[in-house]
């Protein structure tokens, strides 16, 4: 999002240029006021956010069994200790019935081979030549079968052990503290993992949890300072600071939700990164409130406006000045620059222009003293406008 507005701004210059040959006599400026939205975080602006838990706990359940009762759902607040679910009683005893008798076979035929093992043994020893060659050949089958039974019978133990386990503990109680963020009965993560049944946000260390549309990318970073605002009670507020900005892992979603009270988006399909606030006091806070917050400013920011630094030009003493419209015609205006933002590459104004004025991109060329201006691009120009004392 670094060159958001350059791209704008160059694709603006661009379709200019492919307009060539037409006659047009005007240069195409535009609105001070969207370009300095096109990126960034003005000041002022407002986003949604929730109080979260910073540590979450996730309970799974096992595929193989069947729920018999939920006893919670989503948004409830559980104790530790409390029951969440319990597995269907019947048929884990069912289960265990089976094995134990399939366990009882198993122990029964180990002490059948024994048996018989050692009447050969018995009897091979009042034969002689082939005849004990045969009974050898036979002893050792079954202690090949012997051995084979005593593994199965380790094997049925354990799934004994679980069996019972289960049904020791067929009611799933929750292990902290907390509120119920999520249950899901079926579903895969991106690694085709199953999802936890249920996740509980633990109570305590409590965080905000905010989200950045594509065109925000940058606009608030890791250490920015923010003021959050009770929905409520407008004159409740908090503060804290921003400790992650999580890029990796974006959602699809709508734009627009850091103004406040916005409710529509042509972009709906954006990506959304999620941003987190570390809070200087949770005193009156709740898991799970619906909060706005805005980025802290100082006077001087929050006085001037945030502009591309492709739509300015340098003199070489270093001060700046774009092509700004005066009455329906360029000029050359100076402007006042404040904060340098290096990632969105936006200066911020603080003389010079305000949301009210209409700008060119600088173009050797079209730019000049006097020359029309539109602001509408399909009228715009691409050969060099007749200044003012040049027009017929």
């Amino acid at each position: 999002m670094t060159g958001m507005k350059k791209w704008l701004a160059l694709g603006a210059a661009l379709a200019l240029m492919l307009t060539g040959c037409s006659g047009k006599t005007a240069v195409y400026v535009q609105s001070v006021r969207t370009l300095s939205a096109l990126g960034g975080i003005a000041p002022g602006d407002r986003f949604t956010g929730v109080v979260v838990s910073e540590n979450v706990t996730e309970i799974e359940k096992d595929a193989d069994k069947t729920i018999q009762e939920l006893l919670v759902k989503e948004g409830d607040d559980v104790e530790e200790g409390q029951a969440l679910f319990s597995y269907d009683t019947e048929e884990l005893q069912l289960t265990l019935d089976k094995q134990k008798l399939e366990l009882e076979q198993l122990n029964a035929s180990i002490e059948n081979y024994k048996s018989q093992i050692s009447t050969l043994e018995k009897e091979r020893n009042s034969v002689s030549g082939n005849a004990k060659l045969q009974y050898t050949v036979e002893i050792q089958t079954m202690q090949v079968n012997l051995k084979e039974a005593e593994l199965k019978v380790k094997t049925k133990q354990a799934e004994v052990e679980k069996s019972q386990n289960l049904l020791d503990n067929a009611t799933v109680i929750s292990p902290v503290a907390g509120r119920v963020q999520a249950i899901v009965e079926e579903g895969t993560d991106n690694n085709g993992k199953p999802l936890p049944y249920i996740t509980i946000q633990q109570i305590g260390s409590y965080r905000v949890k905010g989200v950045l549309g594509e065109l925000q990318r940058g606009g608030i970073m890791e250490g920015n300072r923010v003021k959050i605002f009770s929905r409520t009670d407008p004159d409740q507020t908090w503060g804290g600071t921003v400790t992650l900005v999580d890029y990796e892992s974006p959602t699809q979603g709508s734009d627009t939700d850091r103004y406040y009270g916005s409710a529509s988006d042509e972009m709906t399909s954006s990506s959304r990164y999620p941003f987190y606030v570390e809070m200087d006091s949770t005193e009156g806070l709740i898991l799970g409130q619906h909060i706005y917050m805005e980025l802290e400013t100082d006077e001087t920011q929050a006085a001037g406006l945030s502009i591309g630094g492709s739509f300015l030009c340098f003199e070489e003493d270093g001060s700046a000045y774009v092509w700004a419209e005066k009455g329906r015609r360029l000029e050359k205006r100076a402007v006042t620059l404040g904060d340098y933002n290096a990632m969105q590459d936006t200066y911020v104004i603080l003389e010079g222009l305000t949301e009210e004025d209409y700008i060119a991109f600088p173009d050797a060329q079209l730019c000049q003293e006097g020359a029309p201006t539109t602001h509408d691009q399909p009228e715009a120009q691409t050969e060099p406008a007749a200044a003012e004392g040049e027009l017929a």
